[in-house]
């Protein structure tokens, strides 16, 4: 339902005034339409901070896009950890089960798994409080012990991936949960649980120390405190082991069931005897038709990126349909504002600079053929990615599958090193591109976390405030005067009427 015209006032203090009693006129409604007449000035200023707030918005919502593509483009197609390079068969893949990386070549025999890692453990004994009842994750360390200060300071040693042993300092308060003690070990590579009156602690890492020694090793514990809670029985201590295989013939070790051969990765999964003559087998061949459906992902990405950044300058820009001033708004009904604003906010970085030098120069990175650093190059063409040749497409890609599909039956390492190779690979360049016309677009629009003075169109919308505060108070006093006019001339118009009262007489 739309609202009527009256509920919206040009007037700022037409609710104190009492007009027209002398003369007769609608003093209100006349100093209304010039008090509309004089506003005209502020109103296109407002006008004019609509449009700059929008395209501050536009420009924003550009640089949204740019950023969530220069990320998950990266993370997608810049490594080459994430391109299906080599598909591997495993034959008995319940013992054992493996990767390819796009090194792998050949075939691998695991003969046997004589040993799987582990990861060392120590469980203490029963904790009992003060009051001579079972300790649990709530009860503070002062109740299963006495302390010589309020706080203290445990040193310890713990074994690291790399089968070193890293020296930890944790602090702790008497006062404290034995829960809250064992969260800061699990803060240096431990795991603890808290149950039926005991702590088990767990190395995060499997395998064995260089020297042979305990995963877990105390340096200082000047309060006693790993004894009151119960860790006094070292028989109650097991070590990690090292895994033990025998892979083409040669036997291994490895802290961990996670080993690397040949550009495999291999996960030991259970032990199982020397078996030469029907050892497990590994083997790769090329991942023909991942690496397709990977590089139709990035087509894809790549072409909604350009769509939507073309549909974004190339919006139509209604020229009749400007912001709506508030005596406006006041006529009209939600749905038709919401319409016309539609048509007044197109086209707000219609054309722009910035967003077509950015699409220009990510065309551009489409033509060159990229540097492996060893003499060697290829462009994205010569393995049958290409830009359409619809020239309302925006540049969009298109593949020829046939002509992709020979180049990776030739050479996938040199098709993945067209997108995952540092600085001169696709990737690496369009990701440049994204971030160097966000931090251009920053410059001008901001983000949303910024103060209006830090950015271009931020200092206009500040220069444009303070103009229409300043309007503000000028139409004020403007108002002011036209109230005094008026309000002499009722008192003109009431001497007169009183004179000639008098003469009447």
């Amino acid at each position: 339902m739309a609202n009527n015209i009256s509920s919206y006032s040009y007037l700022q203090t037409s609710g104190s005034r009492i007009t027209g009693l002398a003369s007769g006129i609608d003093t209100e409604s006349m100093v209304e339409k010039l008090m509309q007449a004089q506003s005209m000035q502020m109103e296109k200023l407002v006008q004019q901070k609509q449009k700059y707030e929008w395209q501050r918005d536009a420009y924003r919502e550009v640089n949204t896009k740019l950023s969530t593509f220069e990320k998950t483009f990266f993370d997608e197609f810049g490594l080459q950890s994430k391109f299906p390079t080599k598909t591997v068969n495993v034959s008995d893949s319940s013992k054992i089960s493996a990767t390819a990386s796009s090194t792998a070549s050949g075939s691998l025999s695991v003969e046997s798994v004589d040993k799987l890692a582990t990861a060392g453990r120590i469980i203490s004994d029963s904790i009992t409080t003060k009051s001579g009842t079972k300790a649990d994750k709530d009860t503070k360390l002062s109740d299963v012990m006495d302390f010589p200060a309020e706080d203290g300071v445990l040193k310890l040693k713990v074994l690291q991936k790399d089968g070193t042993m890293k020296s930890e300092e944790i602090q702790y308060k008497a006062d404290e949960s034995i829960s809250s003690f064992t969260s800061k070990l699990n803060k240096i590579g431990l795991t603890t649980i808290i149950g039926d009156g005991k702590i088990s602690i767990t190395a995060n890492v499997t395998g064995e120390a260089e020297d042979k020694g305990d995963f877990i090793r105390i340096e200082n514990d000047d309060a006693g405190l790993m004894k009151g809670l119960g860790f006094v029985d070292s028989t109650k201590l097991i070590n990690g082991t090292n895994a033990e295989y025998t892979i083409n013939g040669i036997s291994m070790k490895s802290m961990s069931n996670q080993v690397s051969v040949s550009g495999y990765t291999i996960t030991l999964k259970e032990k199982f005897a020397k078996d030469s003559i029907n050892p497990i087998t590994i083997s790769s061949a090329p991942d023909t038709d991942g690496m397709v459906n990977k590089m139709k992902d990035f087509v894809n990405m790549y072409n909604n990126l350009i769509t939507s950044l073309n549909d974004k300058i190339g919006e139509a820009k209604y020229k009749d349909y400007q912001p709506l001033t508030d005596a406006q708004r006041s006529q009209m009904t939600e749905d038709q504002i919401k319409k016309w604003e539609e048509k007044a906010k197109s086209g707000s970085i219609r054309s722009d600079s910035i967003v077509r030098n950015a699409l220009s120069s990510l065309r551009s990175t489409l033509y060159k053929s990229v540097e492996f650093g060893d003499g060697n190059k290829k462009a994205l063409f010569e393995i049958g990615i290409t830009t359409t040749k619809t020239y309302n497409d925006g540049g969009k890609l298109e593949i020829d599958e046939n002509k992709l599909r020979e180049a990776l039956t030739k050479d996938p390492e040199s098709v993945m090193k067209i997108f995952t190779q540092p600085n001169t690979g696709i990737v690496a360049q369009m990701r440049k591109i994204s971030q160097d016309t966000v931090k251009t677009i920053e410059e001008r629009a901001g983000k949303a976390s910024s103060v209006d003075n830090t950015y271009t169109l931020g200092k206009q919308l500040e220069g444009l405030t303070d103009k229409i505060a300043d309007w503000k108070d000028r139409l004020k006093m403007i108002e002011d005067r036209y109230w005094k006019q008026f309000s002499a001339m009722e008192d003109a118009i009431a001497r007169a009427n009183s004179q000639a009262s008098y003469f009447a007489q």
